[in-house]
């Protein structure tokens, strides 16, 4: 199988090293616009072959690739996925908070319709979706995200900018947001793409109920899902290391993309 993977920023070089590794795959492209930091990783995986970001080159390779990957940004999955998908191909996508977007999923999910590639979401930071999947087989009454992080996460945030809120000068734990899936998601789109996620699987980005805490003595990423429904109830609570570069995202994040890329990879599907 041939792969290509769109970023090559924490999450983007963490599925390059991994996939040099996989057997299921004899070559692999990387491609960014930050261009000196792809072609860094390409020198370092044998596997990988840089290419341009341009979409005459992107689409050019695309006709000798089995699945791509983004994970590099919203923005990203608005340009790229449409293209991907477009030529029938498979695409796993990191920045599901894109998809809060109503023009943006439905094109995509349209474009996955009509030309036969599959579009892939990994579960992500969180543990839990699995049993969300299963009860929205059935009625679900409620679905509740808690996320809580360091300052580091939430820096440089706009929203918060224009709330006057300093999460470097909190001193104890403080409730920066709370309100649909669909506001955190535009509000905190580095921050909280598992809350797409879940609503995706769910009962939609508007019911959705999502709050982030920020915790100046926190050193993980905390997602506390709760789900109640006919089926009954669901609690899990995942505590999540960062990626030193990164800290708004959580390593499992990067885990989960290399586990589901495996499974597509394979012909054996545990705990579908």
């Amino acid at each position: 199988m041939r792969l290509l993977i769109i970023g090559s920023g924490a999450i983007g070089t963490t599925l390059a090293e991994a996939i040099q590794e996989m057997e299921e795959f004899d070559i692999f492209y990387i491609t960014d616009k930050n261009e000196d930091r792809a072609r860094k990783i390409a020198a370092r995986c044998k596997k990988a072959k840089f290419i341009s970001p341009t979409d005459e080159s992107i689409k050019a390779h695309l006709k000798n690739v089995d699945l791509v990957v983004e994970a590099a940004s919203q923005e990203a999955v608005q340009h790229y996925v449409p293209i991907v998908l477009g030529m029938g191909v498979d695409v796993l996508v990191m920045s599901v908070g894109a998809f809060a977007d109503d023009d943006t999923r439905e094109r995509c999910f349209n474009v996955a319709k009509r030309k036969g590639g599959r579009l892939y979401v990994p579960s992500g930071a969180i543990c839990g979706t699995d049993g969300l999947h299963s009860a929205s087989a059935d009625v679900i009454h409620s679905v509740e995200l808690t996320s809580t992080k360091g300052p580091k996460s939430f820096h440089d945030n706009e929203y918060l900018k224009s709330k006057g809120i300093d999460v470097n000068a909190l001193k104890k734990k403080t409730v920066l947001f709370e309100g649909p899936a669909r506001e955190a998601v535009q509000n905190f789109p580095k921050n909280v793409n598992v809350s797409a996620t879940i609503s995706l699987i769910g009962i939609g980005l508007d019911k959705t109920k999502v709050k982030l805490v920020c915790d100046p003595l926190c050193d993980c990423n905390t997602h506390r899902l709760e789900v109640k429904g006919e089926f009954g109830h669901i609690v899990c609570e995942t505590d999540n290391l960062p990626f030193p570069s990164n800290p708004a995202t959580s390593y499992l994040a990067a885990l989960s993309a290399i586990a589901a890329i495996r499974r597509i990879a394979g012909n054996v599907w545990i705990g579908i």
